[in-house]
């Protein structure tokens, strides 16, 4: 029983939410069809005054027209795509708008009455729509005004029905038979598709609805409501006024996600009488005049005249995959191809450079492997090819240039030593591949850097580079072996060389850096000394807990770590693909076995060294751990750590093997569980966008910590800061738990973009 306590002690109540899913759309709005651009709150930003700016923002990126068809159509009249209109209308561009209903449709189905939120209230924006704090009624009446004042060229009743590509333009269809072509394609239809259901018995009895509209529709009635958003809340708010009873329905122990106004309206409506909680509880059956629900320990029955599902509405998915755009994270063909390619380019990677120290038989596999990576090479310039070039974009026909640059020259490297034995500058395989991972933290460190513009980022990216460049590369396969030729290393009998680098292993000065058990040469191999025990133990046991206590496993996983370097500069762009389902959160403690089993090889190997000249009988410890060690590197060094590891890059986010699988982040996590360091939240401000949950590289559901105004104490975290300079609202900061209460890091004011 005893795993089942230690895990649940280190993820005590660490909220487990799913990351909603939206449209694949780059920074500049464009999806994977070229000159098609998604905006408002498709983009996954439920706010108006955002949905609002950009509308004006994708008129930076979309490229100027030189044919004599419309410069663009734009699906949807709600504040996006309005905002979108008159800013073509400045840029005297040739439009047309197309609305399957009537203008601003979504506003209009909101309920009487519902509040409105200018958030973010410091943001200034270029938009002619201008969004305060109001209601529902007031906004329509000064967008309906500014219609009138300003006229535009707006279809109405016309549903797109496909948009098919013709050469440079595209073709937009109605189902009422219209035609238009034009160069570019802006899709502002909101998020209101379908709703969500509940699943259960009933649920399409007359007396359900899944939207609300009219307060006054309750009166003198008993009302239920399912949900525990601002949707919910905001309408038993509404309700209370006219119905008998209220009682809302929600799964959770709490209210996670409404608004702080929202919140402090619901409790005190709760404490007058007027509306009943039923928390922790689930609907389990719908007739006509009950709602059946369960709870813990209990089930009921609730008189429902009314029923009110307001659990959200699911995105018009099916519409965007019918015209072909991308979902995030949807697995295509060439996806699936190109990680084949990548898994066994890793494959032919980590084996290949092992290949000269392991077994015979690491040689015929990393061959096969680097056939295996050409094959699927092949395949998936074919399939490019034969869907042609549709979206060109310059980094990505670097980055792409870089990594084909990267592949080949390994291929090389391998099989000319392997085959000819011709080796490359007089180097081995494993020098080239470090010397390769160093350069590629250094090139897509740079493209972070430029990218993700905030002071913070800076300072760890270079950290990262530094540290792999200096300590993992040009120390240890330069530096030291032309200090030691020209004999400033001392002699082979003096101190440096035979406790630091014994047998002149200069690869040892990759535990300078790389801690056990993540380098488990530090304390363990055959040449382990009283200098590497001695750091190896101070370093593992000691900095790193001190710096994880005041700084959090960040500073250690995000600042200096190898692996976490790769992650953070050629995974950067790939985060959004960490998988968040429950298979995942359970995946995750594998580390904590792979931390027990490189804890009793470890101990077994120093026992056997340091403990055979007091009982000879413990030499056998040595012999056992030895069985043992190189199925662990095998399986946890190249298997996971590498192979794995890297091979997921494009498809599960570079934070794989850190997140499920590192000893030493496992080991972290245990320090962790005592840091000071917190990621604090301001929960008003809080507008469950999901974008820190879905950015989250290592599968934290940070907007469940946000929407509670809770700390962040997941043991998962990575101080990469995705989550707080990625925030539209700022809710989130860096910040320590101290004795006198909360001291938030001066490291803040970098953090701002």
């Amino acid at each position: 029983m005893w795993p089942k306590f230690y895990f649940q002690w280190l993820t005590k109540s660490v909220p487990t939410g799913a990351v909603e899913i939206y449209p694949e759309i780059s920074d500049s709005y464009e999806t994977n069809l070229p000159n098609v651009f998604i905006i408002g709150d498709l983009t996954g930003v439920p706010l108006l005054k955002l949905a609002a700016e950009s509308g004006v923002k994708v008129w930076k990126h979309i490229r100027e027209n030189k044919t004599n068809a419309l410069d663009v159509v734009i699906i949807g009249s709600g504040p996006a795509g309005l905002s979108c209109v008159y800013e073509a209308s400045r840029l005297h561009k040739k439009y047309v708008v197309l609305e399957a209903n009537l203008p601003f449709q979504t506003i209009q189905s909101y309920p009487k009455q519902k509040p409105i939120f200018a958030e973010p209230k410091e943001t200034l924006t270029k938009s002619k729509i201008k969004i305060g704090d109001s209601n529902k009624e007031d906004l329509l009446e000064y967008l309906n005004h500014l219609l009138e004042k300003e006229p535009i060229e707006l279809q109405i009743g016309k549903r797109v029905s496909s948009i098919e590509s013709d050469g440079s333009l595209y073709t937009v269809k109605t189902e009422s038979g219209d035609s238009y072509t034009t160069h570019s394609v802006v899709i502002a239809i909101g998020k209101s598709g379908d709703p969500k259901r509940l699943g259960v018995k009933g649920e399409s009895s007359s007396n359900v609805f899944y939207r609300f509209f009219d307060p006054y529709d309750s009166k003198d009635k008993s009302v239920v409501i399912v949900g525990g958003g601002d949707s919910a809340v905001e309408a038993a708010i509404l309700c209370s006024d006219f119905a008998n009873e209220v009682t809302i329905v929600h799964r959770g122990k709490e209210f996670q996600r409404p608004k702080e106004e929202n919140r402090i309206l619901l409790e005190k409506k709760v404490h007058e009488g007027k509306i009943k909680l039923l928390l922790e509880s689930e609907v389990t059956e719908i007739n006509e005049q009950n709602v059946f629900v369960r709870s813990p320990g209990s089930s009921n029955k609730r008189k429902a005249d009314l029923v009110y599902i307001l659990i959200g509405n699911l995105a018009p998915i099916s519409f965007l995959k019918k015209i072909g755009i991308k979902i995030q994270n949807e697995k295509s063909i060439s996806d699936w191809i190109g990680f084949v390619t990548l898994f066994s380019f890793a494959g032919l990677a980590y084996l290949g450079k092992a290949s000269f120290y392991g077994p015979g038989w690491f040689s015929p596999v990393a061959t096969g492997f680097g056939g295996l990576a050409i094959l699927g090479l092949i395949s998936f310039l074919f399939l490019k090819w034969k869907s042609g070039v549709k979206n060109f974009q310059t980094w990505l026909l670097i980055r792409n240039t870089y990594l084909l640059g990267v592949f080949f020259y390994f291929l090389f490297v391998y099989l000319s030593a392997t085959y000819f034995g011709y080796l490359l500058f007089g180097k081995y395989p494993s020098f080239h591949y470090t010397m390769l991972y160093s350069l590629t933290i250094l090139v897509f460190g740079i493209r972070r850097i430029i990218v993700r513009k905030t002071d913070y980022i800076l300072y760890q990216t270079l950290s990262l580079i530094f540290v792999q460049i200096f300590f993992l590369f040009l120390l240890p396969e330069l530096i030291l072996p032309a200090l030691g030729e020209m004999g400033y290393l001392g002699s082979p009998d003096g101190y440096i060389r035979k406790e630091i680098f014994p047998n002149d292993a200069y690869w040892k000065a990759y535990g300078f850096i790389l801690a056990w058990p993540l380098s488990m040469g530090v304390l363990y191999d055959g040449g382990i000394t009283n200098f590497w025990l001695g750091y190896g133990l101070f370093f593992t046991f000691g900095v790193i807990p001190f710096l994880v206590y005041r700084y959090g496993k960040g500073a250690y996983c995000g600042w200096i770590c190898s692996c976490g370097g790769l992650a953070e500069t050629l995974g950067d762009e790939h985060r959004q693909k960490m998988p968040h389902g429950k298979w995942a959160y359970r995946l995750e403690h594998s580390g904590q076995y792979i931390l027990l089993v490189a804890f009793l090889v470890t101990t077994l190997k120093l026992l056997g060294v340091y403990g055979k000249s007091i009982h000879p009988g413990l030499e056998i410890s040595e012999s056992i751990a030895d069985s043992v060690k190189w199925i662990y590197d095998l399986v946890v060094d190249i298997g996971l750590a590498g192979v794995v590891g890297v091979g997921f890059y494009f498809l599960f986010s570079g934070r794989i093997w850190c997140r499920m699988f590192c000893p030493l982040a496992s080991l972290m996590h245990i320090y962790a569980k005592f840091s000071r360091f917190r990621i604090f939240s301001e929960k008003k401000k809080c507008i469950s966008c999901n974008i820190c949950t879905k950015n989250c590289h290592q599968g934290i559901d940070v907007m469940g910590y946000a929407s509670r105004g809770i700390p962040l104490d997941s043991v998962q975290c990575v101080r990469c800061s995705a989550c707080v300079s990625l925030c539209p609202t700022d809710v989130l900061e860096f910040g320590q738990i101290v004795s006198s209460g909360i001291r938030y890091d001066s490291i803040q004011a970098k953090l701002r973009k």
